[in-house]
């Protein structure tokens, strides 16, 4: 069985002494890296001044370093024994970060964090053992999610995720990808700038940060001056402006006629996929010809696929591979799968264990 937990990618440095405040680890993280203490999450946004993120990061960046002990933190709290982990980045980038990852990974992390905010604890250290490492490109998890997960699909489709750095597109067929329809582009966070450009003209923002910006995106409200003023109308006509000058034209571009001619469903993840806004400009454009179906908690699409990939990594390096199935080998072995998403707007992670 899988369970998965997702948190905002949000942290802030403090020096607050912070106890009780929080029902659990997901509501409550506070790690303790290079000497410093960051609150991360929820527990950023609420009790953080100035909770920010960073775009696009990789493993040599403090951010992606705290983020990534605080999704394997959450992970070891809810799995058992050795983890098996998979990561991703864009299509793009994977490659240049995917030895960067294993040995920031390495065999073991140590996590110090702050278990006051959520129970009579202090700080404690939380040592979690790494049986393998994974990385794929994130548009390959959506793709593994599909196809190994509960939908099943067999045959030939368009996938899109639509990320908040980055919104990916390709072609996927059951023995593999078309390199040459793969396409990376601006994600949503193009569609906040806009917003936010859009809001100044009107309003007194106060100097909010990027994610506090992308939290009243999501709401289509603001709140300025003790008045809330309803913004949905702005959010669609900046989604319609994004899906016009960004995606529209870069698949135009990326898919042929003889892939339409191949495929006749487009699957579309990614934390993006919430605004329906932005769902219908694809079915307006390709609805005549293609059924256009969104993953169920498309937020978490890319950690499902790649929690499915550290199961069946977990296999290969089982012995005598054609009688061990994985789920038998991780009980046996007392290890767990784990799916990490470390993204920008949000960090997910999925896991699978079965040494109940």
């Amino acid at each position: 069985m899988m369970k998965s937990y997702n948190f905002p990618s949000a942290y802030e440095i403090t020096n607050q002494e912070l106890s009780r405040v929080a029902d659990g680890l997901l509501n409550g993280m506070k790690i303790r890296v290079n000497n410093n203490e960051y609150i991360l999450g929820d527990l950023a946004l609420r009790e953080g001044y100035s909770p920010h993120k960073n775009i696009n990061s990789g493993p040599k960046d403090e951010e992606y370093q705290l983020l990534m002990q605080a999704g394997l933190l959450l992970a070891s709290s809810q799995a058992k024994g050795t983890l098996n982990v998979t990561v991703g980045f864009p299509f793009s980038t994977y490659m240049l970060y995917r030895d960067g990852v294993r040995n920031l990974l390495g065999d073991k992390q140590l996590v110090v964090y702050d278990a006051g905010t959520f129970s009579e604890g202090g700080f404690t250290t939380k040592e979690i053992s790494i049986a393998n490492i994974d990385v794929i490109p994130e548009i390959i998890g959506c793709i593994t999610a599909i196809r190994e997960g509960a939908t099943r699909e067999t045959g030939n489709f368009f996938m899109v995720s639509l990320g908040f750095g980055t919104c990916e597109a390709v072609v996927s067929t059951p023995s593999g990808i078309l390199n040459r329809s793969a396409v990376s582009m601006n994600g949503i966070r193009y569609a906040v700038k806009l917003f936010e450009h859009e809001l100044a003209k009107k309003y007194y923002l106060d100097l909010k940060t990027e994610h506090q910006l992308d939290v009243l995106f999501q709401q289509g409200r603001i709140t300025i001056n003790r008045l809330r003023h309803d913004v949905a109308d702005l959010r669609k006509k900046v989604l319609r402006m994004y899906y016009n000058d960004v995606i529209s034209p870069r698949l135009r571009k990326a898919f042929t006629d003889d892939d339409f001619g191949k495929c006749n469903q487009m699957y579309i993840a990614g934390g993006g996929a919430y605004y329906q806004d932005l769902i219908d400009c694809f079915k307006e454009e390709f609805g005549d010809i293609l059924t256009i179906s969104v993953y169920p908690e498309p937020d978490k699409c890319a950690s499902h696929g790649y929690c499915i990939n550290s199961k069946l990594m977990a296999k290969t390096k089982a012995e005598n591979l054609d009688t061990i199935d994985p789920d038998a080998f991780l009980k046996n072995s007392s290890q767990s799968a784990v799916g990490l998403d470390v993204g920008n707007a949000n960090t997910c992670i999925s896991v699978c264990e079965y040494n109940d």
